[in-house]
């Protein structure tokens, strides 16, 4: 069977116990053996590739539905970017402040 014929890791997570229940006979021939070992290596890269199309797709979906909440918040309740500071709440300093420090 082609491995991208299962299209769900769930699918593709069933035929490995399979494959081990058959390796595990000492009946098996060696060739029988390796291309079962083959089609369990292929297995999991499908596996690891359907993992990650869902990561990405889960990733995505976050990321628009952050991005879906900024546009609709006001803009008092946006958060602030990196480096934003409120002018409320900036440190004044004047120069006599400044040079107290400096004799300290």
């Amino acid at each position: 069977m082609a491995h991208e014929s299962y299209e769900t890791f769930e699918a593709v997570k069933e035929r490995p116990d399979e494959i081990v229940d058959a390796v595990g006979s000492s009946d098996l021939p060696l060739d029988d053996a390796l291309a079962l070992y083959e089609e369990a290596v292929g297995l999991g890269l499908r596996a690891s590739n359907l993992l990650e199309t869902d990561i990405e797709a889960h990733s995505n979906d976050a990321e628009a539905e952050r991005e879906a909440s900024e546009e609709r918040a006001p803009e008092s309740d946006k958060p602030f970017e990196s480096g934003d500071v409120p002018e409320s709440n900036q440190p004044v300093f004047d120069e006599h402040h400044v040079e107290e420090k400096a004799e300290a």
